[in-house]
């Protein structure tokens, strides 16, 4: 009778972390391959899949304080999408989109990290989130959307 307790609460457990999603104000498509990060961002309609999305390469950008649906891709092989400070860690597996969410909450640059040996090159295989405040934010999007985002 105790196993089946415990497997009922893990059960519970999983369900509430990784299966509830609470409710996104935006999504992020992230996309791994060996050995980059691309991000699709939504644009000032903040749909994906319009023509308005921002994509950015090894560098991905969210205000503070917004809750953050992510869908999560790989065009080559096993990858883990790893945001350490926010102690998040996701498999990206090949012909799957994974679905979570994260909500930052204090601006910053933050690394994000593949913790899943990818190949040769896995090593330099590493990104940058950026947390912004809602002012960064919009200034960043508008470059965004009218095609003059600065690399860095």
């Amino acid at each position: 009778m105790c196993d089946l307790v415990i497997v009922f609460m893990a059960i519970m457990v999983w369900y509430n972390v990784k299966q509830r999603l609470p409710e996104a104000d935006s999504t992020v498509r992230v996309i791994s391959q060996q050995w980059a990060w691309n991000f699709v961002h939504p644009g000032p309609d903040n749909e994906l899949d319009t023509d308005d999305d921002i994509t950015t390469f090894n560098e991905m950008h969210v205000e503070a304080g917004k809750t953050y649906h992510y869908e999560l891709l790989s065009k080559d092989v096993l990858h883990d999408f790893s945001v350490p400070v926010f102690r998040l860690k996701q498999d990206a597996i090949p012909g799957r989109i994974m679905k979570g969410w994260f909500k930052p909450t204090k601006t910053g640059e933050y690394d994000i990290q593949c913790a899943e040996m990818c190949g040769i090159g896995h090593g330099i295989m590493g990104a940058r989130i950026i947390v912004e405040t809602p002012e960064e934010h919009a200034a960043w999007m508008s470059q965004g959307s009218t095609g003059k985002l600065a690399s860095r």
